[in-house]
């Protein structure tokens, strides 16, 4: 879990909302993002994603398990150049 989204009731709620799959993308009057886009959990796409501080976060990742989170965390930790 990231900080940011621990930290923020807002932010969970916005993330954690369930929305219809025909509800568009984009942002609200207020700049905000009318949902967030979550894609697979991949640490290499994840560590190249731009993330803004100052605004809920338009992406969001999710792993299957945590089992699955570690391992793939593990296997591109492995694949650094060192």
């Amino acid at each position: 879990y990231g900080a940011g989204l621990l930290s923020s009731f807002g932010e969970l709620e916005y993330s954690c909302k369930e929305r219809s799959q025909d509800e568009p993308y984009g942002t609200g009057e207020d700049g905000m993002p009318l949902r967030p886009v979550i894609k697979p959990w991949d640490p290499a796409v994840a560590a190249a994603q731009d993330f803004p501080i100052t605004t809920y976060q338009p992406v969001y990742f999710l792993a299957e398990s945590l089992q699955d989170a570690k391992m793939k965390m593990r296997k591109y930790c492995e694949d650094l150049p060192r």
